[in-house]
């Protein structure tokens, strides 16, 4: 099994900070794989995926908070449009 490596940014995402941890992308992966895996960082990173127009979906604030207070991770969804370059968790394992 290889080892995966992770980055980590602060970003913001409905006026909130937010940390990002997502997959670096390997020199040895396709090029498809780094086609995806880029288009899924630019996203994460900058709140709009560049490739659809995705923006995350958030809970609302009221959720937020008592996600918050419970110590949880509040989720940012990402819903890409058919066809878009974005490589997501369901395809195939590859992050």
């Amino acid at each position: 099994m290889g080892h995966q490596s992770y980055d980590i940014t602060v970003t913001t995402f409905d006026g909130e900070r937010a940390f990002v941890v997502q997959p670096a992308i390997p020199d040895s992966a396709s090029a498809a794989l780094k086609d995806g895996l880029a288009v899924r960082r630019a996203a994460n990173l900058h709140g709009e995926c560049p490739d659809c127009g995705a923006q995350p979906q958030m809970p609302n604030r009221r959720q937020r908070r008592a996600l918050t207070r419970a110590g949880q991770v509040i989720p940012a969804l990402f819903l890409h449009a058919g066809g878009c370059a974005c490589l997501t968790d369901d395809e195939g394992g590859a992050v």
